[in-house]
């Protein structure tokens, strides 16, 4: 038996993902009771949001917190709910930033092992597939307030939002390298907050990493602009077997000489693709070196790679030059 905590959420097919994921993610639990911490707007659907529930749930016992103006939770009420000896999953899905946060420190101080959080890839809507279109992740419990500090909720938010504005949907879908970047930015964001392997999210976020350095060889290639400056200041592309070598070479002398601000968004690229790549080869030959990457190293390569994605991003004709490859 055990006890849900959720937020209230005035969108029902977020409240349903949420319930289903539950089930999928706890089979074997019997959900006897849900604490829903609910605002003004949400608490009037708490009908609503009670069906679905007990459509996954069977009939439980509806204890409902209500959150103040500013989504904060009073201490005494957070005290109450969590003072029992029986099993506990919370769920941080729904609700206001600052209040799934406030959960999040919560349940990490009482020690819960159950933390799950819904991770959206496209707008919550009435058919959504697992893997595809969202996924459920189980969170890493932290075990010490330093920690709190250190892998905070409010990071696993920013990360996931902060990439979601980074592509678009589309780019987010459609076959070629943004897709792949993507992806594998996303799954490595999904293990570091919920897994030990920071190896697997290296090999993971830098998946795309050879993608964007070949693609920015070839644009220099491409581009008018960047063809007539490699011609007139003896930077031959095609000459150096090592494209980060060349790659360096031609943004040390763009920054010296160049003067459009598009190609100049793209010098400190390479030396962040270099330092991409050798975090890569650490984390492929780990069995032969010796070196366990740390949550430290993790943290720096997402944080790298989306350097590098704002980088690029700054250049209009390059990004629309990696949407059209295949």
């Amino acid at each position: 038996m055990a006890i849900l905590y959720t937020i209230g959420n005035i969108n029902l097919h977020t409240v349903e993902l949420v319930a289903r994921s539950v089930r999928e993610a706890e089979p074997q639990i019997s959900i006897h009771k849900v604490v829903i911490f609910d605002s003004t707007e949400s608490e009037k659907l708490q009908n609503e949001q009670v069906e679905i529930y007990r459509r996954y749930f069977g009939n439980f016992i509806r204890e409902g917190i209500r959150l103040n103006h500013d989504g904060s939770i009073d201490t005494s009420s957070l005290f109450y709910v969590f003072a029992n000896e029986e099993e506990k999953i919370v769920d941080l899905s729904n609700g206001q930033k600052f209040t799934s946060s406030l959960l999040f420190m919560a349940a990490n101080l009482c020690q819960i092992d159950r933390i799950y959080y819904l991770m959206l890839k496209t707008a919550p809507k009435k058919d959504m597939v697992a893997g595809r279109d969202y996924d459920y992740i189980k969170m890493r419990q932290v075990d010490c307030v330093s920690k709190l500090a250190k892998i905070s909720y409010f990071d696993l938010i920013y990360y996931n939002d902060g990439i979601k504005e980074l592509f678009s949907e589309s780019e987010r879908t459609k076959k070629g390298p943004l897709k792949v970047i993507y992806e594998g930015l996303n799954s490595g964001i999904k293990e570091f907050f919920s897994g030990t392997d920071f190896r697997s999210v290296v090999a993971n976020v830098t998946i795309g990493n050879e993608s964007i350095i070949n693609s920015l060889l070839s644009f220099l290639q491409y581009d008018r602009d960047c063809r007539q400056f490699c011609s007139e200041n003896n930077i031959y592309i095609t000459a150096n077997k090592d494209p980060v070598g060349i790659l360096t070479y031609f943004s040390r002398k763009y920054v010296k000489d160049g003067r459009k601000k598009e190609i100049l968004a793209l010098a400190a690229v390479p030396s962040l693709v270099a330092a991409l790549r050798e975090y890569r080869n650490i984390a492929a030959h780990y069995s032969e070196n010796g070196i366990e990457l740390t949550e430290d190293q993790g943290r720096i390569v997402i944080n790298l790679c989306i350097e590098v994605i704002k980088c690029i991003r700054e250049n209009a004709g390059f990004w629309e030059f990696m949407k059209r490859r295949r």
